[in-house]
């Protein structure tokens, strides 16, 4: 999967100076990703971190916190949820 959020910017959304957890934040930014992409339901969207949607790109952001801190519980809060509702793809009826 492309990356939709630099490591940059993911850095810096985390407040991260140092590089020591660049490693770290890279795989959880590939799964904030894969969380996001796969609730709005479109694997096979054509974004990569130059195209893809800010809504998406801070819903990644917004994904990513509770996965670097460790946080328990659902990383898909409802915030981010109502962010990508308008975002899904429709249910086929």
């Amino acid at each position: 999967m492309v990356a939709l959020v630099t490591l940059a910017e993911a850095k810096d959304h985390l407040r991260v100076t140092g590089d020591d957890a660049d490693t770290d934040i890279t795989l959880k930014v590939a799964m904030a990703t894969d969380i996001v992409i796969d609730y709005i339901e479109k694997p096979a969207h054509e974004w990569d971190e130059t195209t893809a949607p800010p809504l998406i790109k801070a819903a990644i952001l917004l994904v990513l916190s509770p996965l670097y801190d460790d946080s328990e519980g659902d990383p898909l809060s409802d915030p981010v949820r109502r962010i990508l509702h308008r975002q899904r793809d429709p249910a086929l009826a």
